[in-house]
């Protein structure tokens, strides 16, 4: 007798093929069945979540909002303001994780910072991505101010719009400011004595202001704490706040595109999801290879440990304040406060009013000559400045003046002090 596999039972009338066919089939239809009852099971728990999701919150008016379309000219330009918010989401991100390990106080930020960068895995590459981001971030956003500028974007009805970001600006080189101090190197220490000496000198509240930076008369524990407190929790509230802001009135107004678009093409351009969202996330994807590659191959620089009594160190700034580091050097003596806080002050009041100040019809930049030549004037000024504060070499302290015998002489402290800040902002 042959066996069930060599199909011998046709005598018998039993057709093997064709109930192997049968079952095969019976077996597919009951897949084919299975996948649609679960396709509908899941098709209908969608449905209920949404109906119990939009009876309690306005999904349907946020979809509607999410695809209103852009205009009809626009540019990869315009993915500068979502480049900003990414590097912003990246800070807060890398800084949560760098957190765990550092501890701010002068005994072990130092060590904290080279244990982040030389034992804990993959430490070096999160503070690359921290450091080189700060930097790149202030680079995205006086860019995206650039281009609301050279498109005329800030023009009614978006003069709020333009205010936010202005504002978002000057806390982005506050994170860069209280953020400075806290590898507590020779370069942050020295840095920061300065800065706060600048702030220092500000008229009626310069000296009130300078005291509470530093928690005290001079730059030590509790001047490490605030400026940690200020770049972990204050600052961060604030921007965000800030962001949170500008998106609304972004999306509320609309994005202004270029000045080529009529009152027709600001509603005919492509919407602004899936087709912007896309672009701006591949604008973002590119930014994170550079910045990846950069935390990779170039080290971010760690000076020694901080030496409050070396008087020989040659203090300098993050490179995004050398201008105002090297604007300082133009004003000596009673004309001290002009580069310290009048030229600063007066520049930041009229970039921030600039959508009140400017009442001309929306044009190209080329054909508002008032405003291309303050642009061009201010860019190549801040660019010539931050070149030439990078270049310039040190100021040798003045040689210190005999104290007469009647006089007490000053202590060690004080004189290293004098001479260190003995370069124009005294």
């Amino acid at each position: 007798m042959t066996g069930f596999g060599d199909c011998q039972y046709e005598g018998f009338g039993f057709d093997v093929e064709f109930w192997r066919l049968r079952l095969y089939n019976l077996h597919r239809d009951q897949r084919k069945l299975s996948q649609a009852y679960f396709q509908e099971g899941v098709a209908l728990m969608k449905n209920r979540i949404r109906a119990f999701l939009d009876d309690r919150l306005p999904l349907k008016g946020v979809e509607d909002h999410i695809k209103k379309p852009v205009p009809k000219y626009i540019n990869w330009l315009f993915s500068l303001g979502s480049m900003a918010a990414f590097l912003l989401i990246l800070q807060a991100v890398t800084g949560a994780f760098l957190a765990f390990y550092y501890s701010p106080s002068p005994d072990h930020a130092y060590n904290a910072v080279n244990y982040i960068s030389k034992e804990v895995a993959f430490g070096g590459f999160v503070r690359g991505l921290h450091h080189w981001g700060a930097s790149v971030m202030v680079i995205v956003v006086f860019l995206h101010l650039l281009r609301v500028v050279v498109y005329a974007s800030y023009k009614p009805p978006r003069e709020l719009t333009w205010v936010t970001g202005v504002l978002m600006l000057l806390i982005v080189l506050g994170f860069g400011f209280t953020g400075y101090l806290l590898p507590w190197d020779q370069k942050a220490y020295w840095a920061t004595v300065v800065g706060v000496k600048i702030a220092g000198t500000a008229p009626v509240m310069g000296d009130f202001v300078a005291k509470v930076l530093r928690g005290g008369d001079e730059v030590g524990t509790v001047t490490l704490t605030r400026f940690y407190a200020l770049h972990t929790i204050w600052l961060p509230w604030l921007a965000f706040g800030l962001v949170g802001i500008h998106l609304f009135f972004v999306r509320y107004y609309g994005s202004a595109g270029t000045h080529r678009n009529t009152p027709e093409d600001m509603r005919a351009g492509k919407p602004f999801y899936p087709d912007q969202l896309f672009e701006d996330a591949v604008a973002i994807l590119i930014l994170f290879v550079i910045l990846a590659a950069m935390a990779i191959f170039v080290p971010v620089p760690l000076e020694e440990l901080a030496d409050p009594t070396d008087a020989s160190y040659d203090p300098r700034p993050e490179w995004y304040f050398l201008f105002l580091f090297q604007l300082l050097k133009y004003f000596e003596g009673p004309l001290e406060v002009v580069g310290t806080f009048v030229i600063p002050t007066v520049g930041f009041i009229l970039l921030l009013f600039l959508p009140f100040l400017d009442k001309r019809d929306r044009a190209a930049l080329w054909k508002r000559p008032v405003a291309l030549t303050v642009t061009c004037l201010s860019v190549a000024l801040i660019v010539l400045l931050t070149v030439l504060g990078a270049t310039s070499p040190r100021l040798e302290p003045a040689p210190e003046e005999p104290a007469a015998t009647e006089q007490t002489a000053p202590s060690q402290d004080e004189a290293q002090e004098e001479a260190v800040f003995d370069f124009g902002l005294d």
